[in-house]
C-alpha cells in the first residue's frame, strides 16, 4: 500500500532537493578554490587550512546534531551540512596521512579534490533518483475543491431613482 502525500509534503521534498543542489554547488565552488590553491603550489598551507576546517566542521556537526535532538529539532538537519564538510575535508586531507599514500601512491591532494567532486555528484544523483521514486510511487492526495460563491450571485442590485 502506498502512502498518499499531500501537496505540501511533495513540495517540501522537492524543495529539499533544490536546497541540496544549492549547497552542493557552493561546496563545489569552494573545492574549486582549494584545487586552484593546490595547483598554485600552496599545498601545505591548503592542507593545514583544510585540516582546521575539518576539525571545526566535525565539532559543529556533533553540536548541531546533539542540540537538534535535545532542544532545537529544526537545526538537526543542518548537522548534515557540517558532516558533509567534514567528509570532504577528510578526503582532501587524506594524502597527508602516511598510510594512505602507501596504499595508493597516486592519491595526491589534486586527486583527492577530484574525488570529492565525484562523491558530490554521486550523492546528488542518488538523492535525485530517490526523490523521483518517492514522488512517483506516492500519489498526491486529492484536494477537496470548495465551491466558490460570488458576491453578486443571488443578490439583485437596487436601482437608483
Amino acid at each position: 500500500m502506498t502512502k498518499v502525500m499531500t501537496r505540501e509534503e511533495r513540495e517540501k521534498l522537492s524543495n529539499r532537493l533544490i536546497l541540496n543542489f544549492g549547497i552542493l554547488l557552493c561546496g563545489a565552488l569552494i573545492m574549486l578554490y582549494v584545487y586552484n590553491f593546490i595547483s598554485a603550489g600552496y599545498a601545505i598551507q591548503t592542507a593545514y587550512t583544510v585540516g582546521i576546517i575539518g576539525i571545526i566542521s566535525a565539532v559543529a556537526a556533533i553540536v548541531f546534531f546533539v542540540l537538534g535532538k535535545t532542544k532545537f529539532p529544526k537545526i538537526k538537519n543542518y548537522s548534515a551540512i557540517f558532516f558533509g564538510m567534514f567528509i570532504a575535508a577528510l578526503v582532501t586531507y587524506a594524502p597527508r596521512f602516511g598510510f594512505v599514500t602507501k596504499l595508493v601512491p597516486a592519491f595526491t591532494m589534486k586527486v583527492a579534490v577530484v574525488s570529492v567532486f565525484i562523491l558530490m555528484a554521486v550523492y546528488f544523483i542518488v538523492l535525485s533518483i530517490v526523490t523521483a521514486v518517492i514522488l512517483k510511487t506516492h500519489p498526491e492526495a486529492p484536494v477537496e475543491k470548495k465551491k466558490i460563491q460570488h458576491a453578486s450571485k443571488g443578490k439583485k442590485k437596487k436601482k437608483k431613482k
